[in-house]
């Protein structure tokens, strides 16, 4: 997603924009709609520009515990500051993007993105009583119950059960 000098220096006003999910995509990282929105503003700063806004993403996210799909959508505020001050640009800060004065626009997709991956839950659940799946025969219990015969304990534990 591509901003340019010249609307930086009009101003942004709560511009919404529309990313192609497809463009966003990476890895584990999957979307249910065909677009994430991204509304945007922006004001000058003495060091650049800075941009504030809000992704909108609907993720599509397998959950850890039954392995069923499920959609969630997450609301992401970001702030970038675009600056031709080398000295603020770090390898820390991916929202301190180097911009000079010779540069026409800049592509923010890879901020954002760092924002998408950031926001995403660690544990990924359906619901938070979520049953989860039999050992044996893969069943979500969320769904079903199974007949399995799942008394066959791992010897390995019993010491532990001793403690009881």
């Amino acid at each position: 997603m591509k901003v340019f000098r010249s609307e930086l220096q009009v101003g942004l006003k709560k511009k919404l924009f529309e990313i192609p999910s497809k463009s966003m995509e990476q890895d584990s990282i999957r979307f249910y709609e065909n677009s994430i929105k991204c509304s945007i503003s922006s004001e000058k700063s003495p060091h650049g520009y800075y941009l504030r806004g809000e992704l909108n993403i609907p993720f599509l996210e397998q959950c850890d515990r039954c392995l069923a799909d499920f959609k969630t959508e997450h609301n992401v505020d970001f702030s970038i500051l675009f600056t031709d001050k080398k000295e603020l640009v770090t390898d820390e800060e991916f929202d301190v993007v180097y911009f000079t004065k010779q540069q026409d626009n800049i592509d923010i997709a890879p901020v954002l993105m760092e924002y998408m991956t950031l926001d995403r839950s660690l544990k990924k659940l359906c619901r938070n009583d979520c049953k989860g799946i039999c050992p044996s025969c893969g069943c979500n219990f969320n769904e079903e119950n199974c007949n399995c015969m799942n008394d066959k304990a791992d010897p390995s534990w019993d010491s532990l059960n001793k403690l009881n």
